[in-house]
């Protein structure tokens, strides 16, 4: 078990990110999700030995702009607490299955 920290830039709004979480997200896993504040969340992944979790904390970046369209910039931590390199795996694959924006 270890515990490992991961950051991305999404294309989110932090109103955005937030609805997805709380919404289709937590509502179609077995992960349970504790707010923290609005910008803060603890997600609880099953495990028969230890309590394991993530740390979700976001904070709005500069928008990133190309010509005449401007793209939210959303930094997202993940911190893993006593979680094994699958459960991290499995983790992510879930959460970008919901947070995949559209496009080829």
């Amino acid at each position: 078990m270890s515990n490992d920290i991961k950051k991305l830039e999404m294309g989110y709004t932090i109103s955005e990110f937030s609805n997805t979480l709380q919404g289709q997200f937590i509502q179609n896993t077995s992960f349970s999700l504790k707010q923290i504040n609005t910008t803060e969340w603890i997600v609880s992944i099953a495990n028969i030995s230890k309590t394991s979790s993530v740390k979700i904390k976001i904070a709005q970046a500069e928008p990133r702009k190309i010509a005449m369209l401007t793209l939210p910039v959303l930094d997202t931590r993940f911190a893993f607490e006593n979680t094994s390199q699958i459960q991290q795996s499995d983790f992510m694959k879930i959460f970008f299955r919901y947070f995949h924006k559209g496009g080829g």
